[in-house]
């Protein structure tokens, strides 16, 4: 017991220290609730504090689907760019959709056929992303960008 008492001050003053990895989690989890399940875009701060932990991290392909859900795009541009230098072709899709969302249809389309080519069934991958960008991007028309992968 008397181990305990001593332990226990430290265990308490530890407890007070932030926790870093706890703030993610919850502006991950945050994020994804009110963004993608529920579309409150007011929200989106909590996305941006984790697509930029991702991005400094250089978790790139993942902080730009991030940057789009923060309404971010030309930073999901930027970390899309990235991942795909690091061989994540995934990310030509974050970058097409980035590109539609900002009106530049030509480089949108370019990014979408480069997808298709690299990364082959796109079907998986845009059927939940092309959902929830719709219901948060008013000008992210998800039958153009359908249009644009075939």
């Amino acid at each position: 017991m008397k181990k305990f008492l001593l332990i226990l001050p430290l265990l308490l003053f530890g407890a007070d220290k932030p926790c870093t990895k706890c703030n993610l989690n919850k502006s991950q989890m945050k994020c994804e609730y009110y963004l993608i399940q529920k579309g409150d875009t007011s929200k989106a701060k909590e996305c941006v504090f984790y697509a930029d932990y991702l991005d400094q991290t250089k978790v790139y392909g993942k902080a730009s689907w991030y940057y789009l859900l923060a309404l971010k795009p030309k930073k999901a541009i930027e970390a899309a760019k990235k991942a795909i230098q690091m061989g994540e072709n995934f990310a030509y899709e974050y970058l097409g959709d980035a590109y539609l969302i900002l009106g530049d249809e030509e480089a949108a389309k370019k990014s979408y056929q480069l997808f298709k080519q690299k990364v082959g069934n796109t079907r998986f991958f845009i059927m939940h992303n092309f959902k929830v960008l719709s219901r948060i991007y008013n000008n992210f028309d998800a039958k153009k960008a359908e249009k644009m992968l075939q």
